[in-house]
């Protein structure tokens, strides 16, 4: 099934071959690595600034940095265009299954200047 049409941008820790996969599944999702942003010491908010300037949610596992980040544009009235979390580091294909059904059951508008858990 083709997404709902949220577009993703994946952090520096994701797999960049999860961008790969669900591209062939007819999913629009560049990697942080694609976008040539790996290797460069990008503070978690500029990737956020980074993924909102392209409209893309933006999907990670570090909550630690993104939560606290979430509050704080929340606190100063800025918007973002979502925060896809997940915990630990599982297998690609566990990880390519939960988006996919992420972004299938999800709509845009949900996703928007949220964090939600996948």
């Amino acid at each position: 099934m083709a997404s709902l049409s949220i577009a993703v941008y994946t952090d520096e820790l994701v797999d960049p071959a999860l961008a790969i996969e669900l591209r062939k599944w007819g999913y629009d999702v560049v990697s942080c690595h694609e976008a040539g942003r790996i290797n460069q010491k990008i503070n978690d908010r500029d990737q956020l600034i980074y993924a909102t300037d392209h409209e893309r949610a933006i999907l990670t596992n570090n909550k630690r940095d993104f939560l606290p980040l979430d509050i704080r544009w929340k606190r100063q009235g800025r918007v973002h265009a979502g925060i896809m979390l997940y915990t630990g580091f599982p297998p690609i294909g566990d990880l390519l299954r939960r988006v996919i059904v992420h972004l299938d059951r999800v709509e845009p508008e949900t996703q928007h200047d949220t964090v939600l858990w996948i």
